[in-house]
């Protein structure tokens, strides 16, 4: 049995375990699968299923050194106190872990909230436009000397016709690929970079890169695999700064509501201009313009966790986490009262439901939510 399948025959079991329909035997399985990855005991019993939760949750957070076999956890550092509670949860245990509907004081939901997933509009220089979710595979549109279409893997991809198989323009007109909150994308540009848009993001670009750089403007966030061309830089424009780089793989977030404009460098090198001030990144370093520029080492995989779809945290704020939640699920957040300075640290997966997300966060027991269409209030 592979690890997937593994994984949903226990969904099952847990499933079943809730709904009463259980065999002895499927408990036994269930048990031994249990007590792989936390030696204190399970026996499954007749006790409730929210009483069991919390004998699990007990278990399972006071096991030192379990966080390596965890899919999903997230750790509060609530600010200052020096302690963290860990909590630690299998994704595809969460049957076992979430709460009742009917029994949760919090989490109140009227609809169901879906994860985002891949959604765009392609905007074309002759004002028509395309939305990319709902295109089939295939060429989309052709412009001058430009083909346009999307791949089996639903990528829009741009390619340059040599000049006798179209009308060659001299001068490159401009599109714009725009995601909503709740979306995401790829595209692949004309020079071969390619570029994967996170939730409500823009990135303006040409046709095709005539002269001496290759330059686009970007709002929100992208992560970019920069296609090699010593000879032609490449440009990103974000806010009130510009990213050049010659060929190298780095991720940008510049939404207008955070409080910096973010490049984190993976691979290769870049320079980070803002105004007069200039800084060179190399790999695992994060350029932070907020008027100035600030250089920081960092963990880069957390600044693209999102496009391997997971929400990482690293002592993150609740707000900022709210944030992302908002972006992501396309839901907007109301804070009542005073939150505090709680911070939070783990990995969730971005396609849980979001009641689950909540939940996990909920179990830390430093704060609160509910939801009422789609708006999630947040309580201390």
């Amino acid at each position: 049995m592979t690890g997937q399948e593994k994984e949903r025959y226990i969904q099952e079991l847990a499933k079943k375990w809730q709904e009463g329909t259980i065999s002895e035997q499927e408990k036994l399985e269930f048990e031994n699968w249990y007590n792989e990855f936390d030696d204190t005991y399970l026996e499954l019993t007749d006790e409730t299923p929210s009483a069991l939760e919390q004998r699990m949750y007990q278990n399972i957070v006071a096991r030192e050194g379990i966080e390596n076999k965890r899919k999903h956890s997230l750790t509060p550092y609530l600010i200052p106190v020096a302690a963290a509670i860990t909590v630690i949860f299998l994704g595809f245990a969460l049957y076992l872990f979430n709460k009742n509907e009917s029994s949760s004081q919090y989490v109140a939901v009227s609809k169901k909230i879906v994860p985002g997933g891949n959604k765009a509009t392609l905007k074309l220089s002759d004002g028509r436009e395309i939305v990319l979710d709902d295109a089939k595979q295939g060429v989309l549109a052709e412009l001058g000397n430009i083909s346009i279409r999307k791949d089996q893997d639903g990528q829009v991809i741009y390619t340059v016709l040599p000049s006798d198989k179209g009308n060659f323009a001299s001068k490159a007109s401009y599109n714009t690929i725009s995601t909503p909150r709740g979306g995401q994308f790829q595209i692949e540009l004309p020079d071969g970079t390619k570029v994967w848009l996170n939730a409500a993001s823009s990135l303006v670009f040409p046709t095709q890169f005539n002269g001496s750089q290759r330059r686009v403007s970007l709002k929100g966030e992208a992560y970019f695999e920069v296609a090699k061309n010593k000879v032609k830089p490449f440009l990103v424009d974000v806010n009130k700064s510009t990213v050049e780089v010659l060929g190298t793989h780095f991720n940008i977030m510049g939404y207008d509501d955070e409080s910096s404009t973010n490049t984190t460098l993976l691979e290769g090198s870049v320079k980070v201009s803002s105004g007069s001030r200039t800084k060179l990144l190399t790999p695992g370093t994060e350029a932070r313009v907020n008027g100035d520029i600030t250089v920081h080492e960092v963990d880069p995989s957390v600044s693209v966790a999102w496009k391997n779809g997971l929400f990482v945290f690293n002592n993150e704020s609740l707000e900022s986490i709210m944030r992302k939640l908002s972006r992501w699920y396309d839901v907007d957040i109301d804070i009542k009262g005073n939150i505090g300075q709680k911070h939070f640290g783990g990995t969730v997966s971005r396609f849980e439901d979001i009641k689950d997300v909540l939940k996990i966060i909920e179990l830390t027991e430093v704060i609160h939510f509910k939801i009422e269409e789609r708006r999630i209030i947040v309580m201390p």
